[in-house]
């Protein structure tokens, strides 16, 4: 059995409405200032209190705005203009990679389990998924602790899984956890930067991955 983890935002789904969305309304009603969207969408993998004590500083109510966002998440995802959108072609590759025999899939996400649960509902995802490792489960990437949990769900051991990101924490996550990574371009990080940060191959486009997932398991 093999199988391929990917992380979600950023790498299934273009989330940079809600992301940026969400930060706007809860850094005003705290009456901090708003980070640059380029500062916001570079830490995109993290958990999300490390993501806030990063944009708004150690010395803000990190715990409380992390609740703000539970509340206001919700309401964003309802709105068309905000919700999380599956890159294209995205839908196709995860029902032809449920569909193979020997392929389980998972997801590593800088999200919590009770707030990717709703967006996997909402794509019709749930079924695909074996294992769903999340910011409750396991410490912030780039720490291996997700993808190692991840391989003792799924009964599967490391040299027969790769792992799916776009960001170098993914990249730097999957080195630490000694599993194979491909990195996507049209995500947050960039086809560079996630090459220097040890991905083994970057795709440009989603069958590119596709000939690359299939390239990485039959090696």
């Amino acid at each position: 059995m093999k199988l391929v983890i990917f992380d979600f935002d950023g790498t299934l789904v273009d989330s940079r409405p809600l992301i940026l969305e969400s930060h706007r309304i809860v850094f005003s009603e705290f009456r901090l200032p708003a980070p640059s969207p380029a500062h916001s969408l570079s830490l995109v993998g993290k958990s999300l209190d490390v993501i806030l004590a990063e944009l708004a500083g150690p010395t803000a109510p990190i715990l409380e705005m992390v609740k703000a966002y539970d509340l206001l998440l919700p309401t964003l995802r309802a709105d068309p203009v905000f919700a999380e959108r599956p890159f294209d072609g995205i839908d196709a590759l995860l029902h032809e990679l449920s569909r193979t025999t020997d392929i389980v899939m998972g997801i590593a996400t800088g999200h919590r389990s009770d707030t990717i649960a709703p967006a996997l509902q909402t794509l019709r995802w749930v079924e695909y998924f074996r294992t769903i490792q999340a910011a409750d489960t396991a410490p912030s990437k780039p720490h291996p602790a997700m993808l190692l949990q991840a391989l003792t769900t799924a009964g599967v051991e490391a040299k027969d899984a790769i792992f799916v990101g776009d960001t170098t924490f993914d990249m730097q996550m999957a080195e630490a956890a000694r599993l194979r990574s491909i990195g996507v371009a049209w995500g947050h990080h960039g086809a560079e930067r996630l090459t220097a940060a040890g991905a083994r191959h970057v795709a440009g486009t989603v069958d590119e991955l596709k000939t690359a997932i299939r390239a990485a398991l039959s090696g």
